[in-house]
């Protein structure tokens, strides 16, 4: 458990639990570890706001204090507990600590308040379905009927409570009823009554070694032989007791043991050990605050200390002790006291008072036989109606297990007759499970054909969506090349057919001139993207990447249409790193960055702007060129990069096939980039592509 402490481990509530099932089996032999685990029990409840492990902890802690005779604080640990018992309307909780209360006042003497405490615990036990918890209070109001001399009433309680414990066969409760039950018939002076309870409780409590039990019974069955004057069997007995008693440091157990030594000092004439033996048993009654004990220490003082002629001395400890059974309101004890008191007074010649006192004493002697022998009679009665109740139990016991006997019979027949079906149901089962694997094998075969036949079909659908793109492409291109083409040819052969025919002038021709080659010129870069994308397509110009600069690319782009970025007069704004290195094909990206240009140049108005920009992104170098002419629609744009997009007239009327923007996606996408354009209609055009990022070391 210390464990759960070194981590840091938040508890739980099942962790609480099973520590205080700790604590309360370390009571009977090791107290102080019932102490360490209910105080662990209650730090570890505060931590997750537990209070039903609050109090049991608290509960656990009051035990041990009584125990221990620290009587003010265990009534205050079990007021306390009673405390959040009640808020939590913990039945049970609430009965335990009012039997905790009573013990205590049981153990000071205050038998009535005691008795009144066993009552509301009995109270709350009655709506509580563990009768056991209801034994338990019947076997507390025994102990204090017994202590306040009542034997009547306490053997009731005591039968009581051993019958709900066989009931139950909770062995470890009985020995207890045993044990008490053998106190009151040797007070009843029924001595071989009493020593057949103490050895039924002892053989109980030796079988499950519990120590404690052990111990008293042993002090018991020697405290017997000591009154019977059989000294030489009740020495082993008490020297045993007294061996557990001083190892579970029971100060109230040690008590007892030494008044029944002092005793035996006594009687084999050893006057000094005695008075040794009774001064120990009454300085450990103090510490443990039990009247009871202390009383006995008086009594037994008084007795040697007459036995020794030592009147004054006698004659004081006899004065206690009788106040002690006075308050106490115990018969035995006082008529005890009184004895020694009048045989105190005669030693110290004061006859007159002796003999008033032996009065006292015949007068108290006669009501406690027949006290005695009312307790005796009301015994038999009560011994003879639990053995009538025991019988009955055991009657009703054998009936159930005849009842039992006949349903495991019947439930054999039945558990027979179901192994059968069952086995009829596992075998129709196992043949379910084959077919159903052989199914499942089948069905996964075919799903693997039509994983295949879809894959295929995708394929096949694929290849015919990617060979009717070629083949609009293809019909494009012718048709770019029967109109696109020829065009700029026929222009220039009327030409030169106007100037043969001299139907122009020089001066007619040379302006004519400069349209005709910007027509031609225009022509000529179609056909060298044309050519470059042919060629890439047939020699896998994707395989040929290398590391180049893009501002130096695009540096030599713009310085070969500089005689048309002249003609506009247009502004080049070009912010491209040093460091913009790209890992691809530098032809097939110079093939892009020139469509970008001139599709640029184009659609700018004269005197424009464009803006050329270049940045690492991630694992990739992005290119961007931007134009501020006349832009395009969103529907002109979605079709930008697609085979069905058609030319546009420049800003002064410049040509184009509108092909070119098509190739370069395919270029950059051989590249392991990616081409994307954005525009405004009358804002302007903004062309750029993404490519793997290059080493500038190479």
């Amino acid at each position: 458990m210390s464990s759960l402490q070194k981590t840091g481990s938040k508890p739980d509530t099942f962790t609480i639990k099973q520590i205080n099932k700790l604590a309360a089996s370390y009571y009977g032999s090791h107290p102080d570890s019932t102490l360490y685990y209910g105080k662990l029990e209650i730090n570890l409840s505060k931590k997750i706001n537990y209070p039903n492990g609050i109090a049991n902890g608290t509960l656990q802690i009051a035990s041990v204090n009584t125990f221990n005779g620290n009587y003010p604080e265990s009534i205050k640990n079990y007021n306390a507990a009673l405390k959040i018992y009640q808020q939590q309307n913990n039945k049970k909780g609430i009965s335990d600590s009012y039997n905790g209360l009573g013990r205590v006042e049981d153990f000071m003497g205050n038998y009535d308040i005691a008795i009144a405490y066993y009552q509301k615990a009995l109270a709350w036990c009655v709506i509580t379905p563990d009768e056991a918890d209801e034994g338990e209070v019947y076997n507390l109001l025994g102990i204090t009927y017994d202590n306040k001399g009542d034997f009547s009433k306490a053997l009731d309680y005591y039968f009581k409570a051993l019958l709900i414990n066989i009931k139950h066969n909770d062995q470890d409760a009985a020995a207890n009823k045993y044990s008490n039950i053998g106190v009151i018939m040797q007070e009843l002076e029924m001595y071989q009554k009493a020593l057949s309870y103490y050895n039924r409780a002892l053989v109980i409590w030796e079988k499950k070694e519990d120590q404690q039990g052990i111990s008293t019974a042993c002090q018991d069955i020697g405290d017997l032989y000591i009154t019977q004057k059989d000294y030489k069997r009740a020495k082993p007995y008490l020297d045993r007791a007294h061996g557990i008693f001083r190892h579970m440091k029971d100060k109230e157990g040690l008590a007892l043991v030494y008044y029944d030594m002092g005793l035996y000092k006594y009687y084999i004439k050893r006057p000094d050990s005695a008075i040794y033996y009774l001064q120990e048993s009454l300085k450990l009654g103090k510490q443990s605050n039990s009247s009871y004990v202390r009383a006995y220490a008086y009594q037994g003082l008084a007795v040697v200390y007459n036995w020794d002629k030592k009147y004054q001395l006698a004659y004081n400890y006899a004065v206690k002790a009788e106040d002690t059974g006075i308050k106490l309101n115990n018969l035995i004890l006082k008529t005890d006291a009184s004895q020694q008191l009048s045989m105190a007074l005669a030693g110290l010649k004061r006859f007159e008072e002796a003999y008033k006192e032996h009065v006292a004493f015949s007068g108290l002697r006669s009501d406690l036989k027949h006290s005695e022998s009312i307790h005796k009679a009301i015994f038999y009665n009560l011994e003879l109606e639990f053995a009538k109740k025991q019988n009955e139990l055991m009657d009703r016991q054998h009936k159930k297990e005849e009842v039992y006997k006949a349903r495991i019979a019947n439930q054999s027949n039945e558990n027979l007759i179901s192994a059968i079906i069952i086995l009829v149901l596992i075998i129709i089962v196992l043949i379910y499970y084959n077919a159903k694997i052989k199914q499942q094998r089948i069905n996964k075969l075919l799903a693997g054909k039509n994983q295949e036949i879809t894959q295929q079909q995708e394929d096949l659908n694929s290849q015919a969506a990617k060979l009717n793109e070629l083949n609009i492409l293809k019909d494009r291109l012718i048709g770019v090349l029967a109109h696109d083409l020829r065009a700029p040819i026929s222009t220039l052969r009327g030409l030169f057919t106007l100037m043969t025919d001299a139907s122009i002038s020089g001066e007619e021709f040379i302006e004519m001139t400069p349209k005709v080659f910007n027509r031609l010129e225009n022509t000529s870069d179609f056909l060298d993207t044309l050519l470059f994308w042919i060629n890439s397509q047939v020699d896998g110009t994707n395989n040929k990447a290398v590391n180049f600069s893009l501002a130096d690319l695009t540096s030599r782009e713009i310085q070969h249409l500089e005689d048309k970025i002249q003609q506009k007069n247009l502004t080049i704004q070009q912010d491209i790193p040093q460091d913009a290195i790209a890992l691809a094909d530098p032809n097939s990206v110079r093939i892009v960055i020139h469509n970008f240009l001139t599709n640029a140049i184009k659609f700018s108005n004269r005197d424009g702007t464009i803006e050329i920009s270049s940045w690492i992104e991630n694992e990739g170098i992005a290119f961007c060129l931007k134009d501020h002419g006349v832009g395009m629609s969103a529907e002109y744009l979605n079709t930008l990069f697609k085979s069905q997009v058609n030319s546009s007239a420049g800003t002064e009327n410049e040509v184009g096939t509108g092909m070119g923007l098509l190739f370069c996606k395919d270029l950059i996408q051989n590249q392991g980039g990616k081409i994307w354009a954005r525009s405004v209609l009358g804002t302007g055009t903004e062309l750029c592509f993404m490519l793997p990022l290059g080493n500038k070391a190479d």
